[in-house]
C-alpha cells in the first residue's frame, strides 16, 4: 500500500479512542460503589465501561506506536524529542498541575457532601496533604498516566533503535522481525498470540478479574508491570507496523471478520464475568482456576480483534478527508485532557437527583461535551495552547482560515505530510 500524505483513518482512530475515554468516565457513578455513586445504577452502563475498557488503551497506544515511527522518520531524533517534549511531556506536567487540585478537590466534595458540618472540615482538613506528593508512589497519574507511559516507550523505543542501528547494521534483524510480524497479522489466529505476554503476566492474577480488564497504572509514578507489557506491546505493534504499512490493508479488508470475533469473545466473557451494579469483587462464577485462565485468554484476544477491527473499519469508511473528522480528531486531545474534574463535577451534581440513569448519564456527556468543546473552539484552537497540542493556530476569523487553506495548498504536499497526522 503506498503511503499517503496523511493517514486520516489513524487519526480518526486516536480521536475515537480518546473520546471512548470520556464515555467510560463517565459511566463510573452508575455502577460502581464510589463516594460519587448515583442514586439510579445501570448495568447497562456497567457493560458498556466493560466493552470500551476492553480494547480503548490498547487501541490508542497501537495508534500512538505507528505514528512514533512516522514522526521519527519525517524528522530525526533531534525533532522527533522537540516534538515530544512539546506535544507529550509538556501538557503532562502542566496538565497534572493544573488538574489534579481539581479533579482531588472533587473527590473530597463527593465524600463529605453528605456529612455533617464538623465531620466535613475534619475530612477537609487532610487536603492539603493529598495534593502533595510524597514519593513516586504516591503521586497519582491520574488519567494522564497514558503521556507518562508514552514518554517510557519513546525512550524504550529511541534506545532500542540506536542498539539495533549498532548490533544489526545490515538490517538481518529487523527483517527477520518484520517477517514474522507480516505472518503473523495474516492469520486471523494473531490476537492470542498477541495476548500471551500479558496472559504470561495475568493469566492466573485475580487484577484482570477486579480490574475488569488490564490493570490501569493511574495510582502512582512507579512503572507497573501490566501496563508496561500490555501497552508496550500494542506500542511495538504500531512501530513494526508503520515499517510495513501494507499491513493496514489486511486490516482493512477484514475489518467486519475481527469486529465479528471481538463481539464474541466479549459476550463469552460477560457470561463468564457478572457485570453486576455496585459489585466490588467477586465478579467471576466460581473459583475454577482453569475458568479464570480461559475469562483471561478470552478477554485479551478481544482487546486485539476490537483493535484491529476498529482500526480496518476505520481504514475502510474513515480514509477520505473530511473536515469534520478533522475537527474532532484535533479536538480530542484536549476534551480528554480536561474532561476528569468536569465530568466527576457533574457525577456528584446529578447523583442524587431522583432521575434515571437513561437521563441524566445523556446530560452528564452532553453538558461535559458542550463546555469542553466550547472553550476547545475559542480558547484553544487558536491559541498558545491550540500550537502545542495541535502542532499549530487555528486564526478565528473565517477569512484568515481561507488564507491559510490556500497558503497550505500552495506549499504543497510536505506540507500536509508534516501536519497533525504524525503527532501520535
Amino acid at each position: 500500500m503506498t503511503p499517503p500524505d496523511r493517514y486520516h483513518a489513524l487519526d480518526a482512530v486516536r480521536g475515537f479512542a480518546l473520546l471512548a475515554g470520556i464515555l467510560l468516565h463517565a459511566t463510573m457513578s452508575f455502577f460502581l460503589p464510589i463516594p460519587a455513586a448515583d442514586s439510579s445504577q445501570s448495568s447497562t452502563l456497567a457493560v458498556l465501561f466493560f466493552v470500551i475498557h476492553t480494547f480503548r488503551m490498547t487501541l490508542f497506544f497501537f495508534i500512538a506506536g505507528f505514528f512514533a515511527r512516522l514522526l521519527l522518520e519525517r524528522r530525526g531524533v533531534a525533532g522527533f524529542l522537540k516534538n515530544r517534549s512539546a506535544r507529550i511531556l509538556g501538557p503532562m506536567i502542566v496538565g497534572w498541575l493544573i488538574l489534579s487540585p481539581l479533579v482531588t478537590s472533587t473527590m473530597f466534595w463527593s465524600a463529605t457532601r453528605l456529612l455533617s458540618a464538623d465531620a466535613a472540615a475534619s475530612v477537609w482538613g487532610t487536603f492539603p496533604a493529598a495534593i502533595i506528593p510524597h514519593s513516586l508512589s504516591t503521586i497519582p497519574p491520574m488519567h494522564l498516566w497514558f503521556l507518562y507511559y508514552l514518554c517510557m516507550f519513546y525512550l524504550i523505543a529511541l534506545a532500542s533503535r540506536w542498539v539495533f542501528q549498532i548490533l544489526d547494521r545490515a538490517g538481518t534483524v529487523r527483517g527477520a522481525l518484520d517477517r514474522c510480524l507480516g505472518a503473523l497479522l495474516g492469520s486471523y489466529l494473531s490476537p492470542w498470540v498477541l495476548g500471551l505476554p500479558l496472559f504470561a503476566l495475568l493469566g492466573f492474577d485475580d487484577r484482570m478479574l477486579l480490574s475488569l480488564g488490564i490493570p490501569t497504572p493511574d495510582t502512582g509514578l512507579v512503572p507497573q508491570a501490566p501496563g508496561l507489557v500490555g501497552f508496550g506491546v500494542a506500542f511495538l505493534v504500531g512501530w513494526f507496523v508503520h515499517r510495513q504499512s501494507r499491513l493496514l490493508e489486511q486490516m482493512r479488508n477484514r475489518w467486519a471478520g475481527h469486529l465479528a470475533v471481538a463481539a464474541v469473545l466479549t459476550v463469552l466473557c460477560l457470561t463468564v464475568l457478572r457485570v453486576n451494579p455496585g459489585a466490588t469483587a467477586g465478579w467471576l462464577r466460581g473459583s475454577v482456576v482453569w475458568s479464570r485462565a480461559v475469562y483471561v485468554a478470552c478477554y485479551l484476544a478481544s482487546v486485539w480483534y476490537w483493535s484491529f477491527g476498529i482500526t480496518g473499519a476505520a481504514l475502510r469508511f474513515c480514509s477520505g478527508e473530511s473536515a469534520v473528522r478533522r475537527y474532532v480528531s484535533d479536538s480530542s486531545y484536549w476534551l480528554y485532557l480536561a474532561h476528569l474534574p468536569l465530568v466527576f463535577f457533574l457525577q456528584v451534581l446529578f447523583a442524587p437527583l431522583p432521575w434515571h440513569w437513561a437521563i441524566k448519564f445523556p446530560l452528564i456527556v452532553g453538558i461535559a461535551l458542550a463546555v469542553l468543546l466550547l472553550s476547545y473552539h475559542y480558547l484553544v484552537r487558536p491559541t498558545w495552547i491550540g500550537l502545542a497540542l495541535n502542532g499549530r493556530r487555528y486564526p478565528r476569523i473565517a477569512a484568515a482560515t481561507k488564507s491559510a487553506v490556500v497558503h497550505r495548498s500552495v506549499l504543497g504536499k510536505e506540507t500536509l505530510s508534516a501536519s497533525r497526522s504524525d503527532t501520535w
